[in-house]
């Protein structure tokens, strides 16, 4: 399975290791589902990852940011986003949607972001982390 898996996820997987966004991190590092990225949310997450106020939690979890994101960037798949006319409040979720224009077409599209006002964004359905833990995964 295929999804796009907004940075707020990830945080909230690795800020707490219980919960519906650590078990997606558990089935992502597992290799279960795959993450469908680009260059700019990569960049994203990364920036949010090397925030001082999340450091804390690597230090908890003994790992670090770099170690991290060279597994994820390793397992994720990488696509170039297609423009979109769609809808988004907050215009730095942009590069999310992009994504969901691009094909295959990805499965869904799994936030915590209020955002993500669309239950759908270029068909791709949005879905919460518990809704996506709890239903499909």
């Amino acid at each position: 399975m295929r999804v796009i898996i907004d940075t707020n996820v990830f945080v909230s997987g690795i800020v707490s290791q219980s919960g519906a966004p650590a078990r997606i991190l558990d089935a992502v590092l597992a290799g279960n589902i795959i993450p469908v990225m680009s260059e700019a949310t990569f960049a994203e997450l990364e920036d949010v990852l090397h925030r001082p106020k999340i450091q804390r939690y690597f230090r908890h979890a003994d790992i670090t940011p770099f170690s991290f994101l060279t597994v994820l960037h390793a397992i994720a798949e990488f696509k170039n986003p297609k423009k979109s006319a769609a809808f988004i409040r907050d215009e730095k979720d942009r590069p999310f949607i992009e994504l969901a224009a691009t094909t295959p077409k990805v499965d869904f599209i799994i936030t915590g972001d209020k955002d993500f006002e669309g239950t759908q964004y270029e068909n791709v359905p949005v879905v919460s982390a518990s809704i996506f833990f709890e239903a499909i995964l």
